[in-house]
């Protein structure tokens, strides 16, 4: 299989985690034609990677010579690959994609242009006589010779002196523009910035600088003008979300989050990032031909970008590291990333001692499990903590806790915290914040650092039972976390998100809330349960798992300590997760919770 030639860089980009599932999913199925050079390459692995890996049965038609391809690719019953001349024989296809000139510079440009312009006008016309969806993507560089200080939207263009050969492939890349906009009839054309892609084969006048920061070593950087920039996921991005229909036919530019930026900033973005070890040089000089862009408009039109520069830069320096620096992630939460850990770690051993003092069974869960699994501690890049109990030792832990609060903590519950409906317990260190951007909205709770206690409920035997068991607990935490945040449910079903939202008018709060406790622990007195499901956490809709799986403990190294994990651990992982040994993909490990209150206040003298 591909995934097995990959490299953790190329499989980020392959995963596309980026995209909404709900988005890949509508590419099930689908045939999609693809041509061009090294992004077209790189979306060929991401596609055929869907279809192997994440079953999404993609099949790709690359129009063109694939010899650069890995045989993995080329093998696939996924991956059929044509002649440019041959694309007037395919009868039928979803899609088309045409990266055309993007990223790319020309080595002789009289060839270059013949075999372009010929290749637009056969895609163009393949297009239009299947009637399907087409994309096109261009960059930056049709602007023009953009003027200093000047960003560039959609219908600015700058003039460029047809004598200088530096601009040679800007205008071909508005020739290409004008030929697919003649030919094709619902076109999506994509200009993006100067495409950043770990490992991906695309080559930027940043390179080599990012090399020397990747190797602590000295490096001058051309800085001229503002340039934009954006990361391979995000131009798939934008990619499927034309194809979804989201995206118009029209013209969009394409960046990183605040992805505008010059080189003196980049130098400055590294060295907060990585220290000393980002030792640049401002010289003069820069890529003269590229502009900066705005992207305000693919923003408003519901496709905003999911990476920031400053994650697009480290995905790249990544690239020139080796597999243990990887795992380093020294910009998480600016550099306080260990310091959390540290006092999660000092709370929870102070769990374990509440916990055997009362006799109360509970687990490692969620990523603490696969942390003690995997790396005998915390996963490099999670910042909190979770356990997991049973019902009855959840219940016995929240009556023993009000008497036991380790010191400069406070126990957080609805019972506790009047203003706070979370599906579960919460253990808070007094004296600091810690709130995502939808914990922010609510003021009046405690948001301290938190320490959370997830509860794994009885369920029905019958499975027609655990269905109805699990479609109330979903429609009740509906009702809850929507009253609760001031938003409208919508699933994707009409019928069932007009009658939740018309409960969420009618119903109280505190009566969702009765609603949905009542529910989580409807067969909590329920003898000889064969099943349990995760009713207060995250992993709900993975439905239900074996009771005897929590019979038996065990015990496993955390950062040096030993703590009560289930004997039959793989099982209980391998519901929550799937293949729990493998790794996440990179960019989502640069900020696992989008942190947008940090505050550890006294703590910070850990880690100073």
């Amino acid at each position: 299989m591909l995934k097995e030639r990959l490299n953790e860089l190329e499989i980020d980009w392959a995963e596309m985690p980026q995209v909404e599932k709900e988005e890949l999913n509508k590419l099930k199925g689908k045939t999609v034609i693809v041509s061009g050079r090294t992004v077209a390459r790189c979306l060929c692995y991401a596609l055929v990677y869907q279809s192997e890996h994440k079953k999404r049965d993609i099949h790709v038609i690359y129009a063109g010579d694939c010899g650069g391809f890995y045989p993995e690719c080329t093998e696939s019953e996924y991956f059929t690959q044509v002649s440019l001349d041959s694309v007037k024989e395919i009868s039928k296809a979803d899609l088309l994609i045409s990266t055309g000139f993007c990223g790319e510079s020309s080595a002789c440009f009289p060839a270059d242009f013949a075999e372009e312009t010929r290749s637009a006008r056969l895609l163009a016309e393949t297009a239009e006589r299947l009637n399907i969806k087409s994309v096109l993507l261009s960059d930056s560089r049709v602007y023009g010779a953009g003027k200093f200080g000047r960003v560039y939207a959609e219908n600015e263009f700058a003039p460029y002196p047809n004598t200088d050969l530096r601009f040679r492939d800007n205008q071909l890349l508005r020739v290409l523009e004008n030929i697919w906009n003649s030919a094709a009839l619902s076109l999506t054309v994509l200009r993006t910035g100067i495409v950043l892609g770990g490992s991906s084969g695309l080559h930027t006048f940043l390179d080599e600088a990012l090399e020397a920061v990747a190797n602590g070593k000295p490096c001058a950087l051309p800085n001229g003008r503002k340039y934009s920039f954006v990361y391979l996921t995000d131009v798939f991005r934008a990619v499927v979300y034309a194809f979804n229909g989201i995206l118009g036919s029209t013209t969009y530019n394409l960046t990183a989050e605040n992805g505008t930026a010059s080189a003196g900033t980049i130098a400055a973005i590294l060295h907060d990032v990585y220290g000393d070890k980002a030792d640049l040089t401002l010289t003069k000089g820069g890529e003269e031909n590229a502009c900066a862009i705005t992207n305000g408009k693919i923003v408003n039109d519901g496709c905003a970008p999911a990476l920031t520069l400053e994650a697009a830069l480290e995905l790249c320096v990544m690239s020139y590291m080796s597999g243990d620096e990887i795992l380093q992630m020294p910009a998480i939460h600016d550099g306080r990333l260990k310091t959390l850990q540290d006092i999660q770690l000092a709370y929870l051993l102070e769990v374990d001692r509440i916990c055997k003092k009362h006799n109360i069974k509970y687990f490692l869960g969620g990523g603490t499990l696969i942390g003690a699994v995997r790396h005998k501690g915390f996963i490099p890049w999670d910042d909190d903590s979770d356990i997991v109990m049973l019902r009855e030792d959840y219940d016995k832990f929240a009556k023993v806790i009000v008497n036991e609060e380790p010191e400069g903590t406070t126990f957080q519950s609805p019972k506790t915290d009047r203003n706070c409906f979370y599906e579960f317990n919460k253990l808070r260190v007094d004296g600091t914040m810690f709130a995502s951007e939808l914990a922010k909205n609510h003021r009046d709770i405690d948001v301290g650092i938190a320490f959370d206690v997830f509860c794994s409920d009885k369920t029905a035997n019958s499975r027609w039972g655990q269905k109805l068991h699990l479609a109330m607990t979903l429609f009740t935490r509906a009702l809850v976390l929507n009253k609760w945040n001031h938003r409208k449910v919508d699933n994707g079903s009409k019928i069932q998100s007009a009658f939740t939202n018309f409960c969420v008018r009618i119903f109280p709060l505190r009566f969702c809330y009765f609603l949905m406790n009542h529910t989580i622990t409807f067969f909590k007195r329920k003898k000889n349960a064969r099943y349990l499901y995760d009713g207060t956490g995250r992993n709900v809709k993975n439905g239900c798992f074996e009771a005897a799986i929590f019979d038996e403990v065990i015990y496993k190294e955390f950062e040096g300590h030993m703590f009560p994990v289930p004997k039959r651990y793989a099982d209980y992982l391998t519901f929550l997760f799937g293949d729990f040994n493998e790794l996440v993909p990179l960019s989502t490990r640069l900020g696992c919770h989008e942190i947008t209150l940090l505050d550890v206040g006294k703590y910070d003298v850990i880690n100073s």
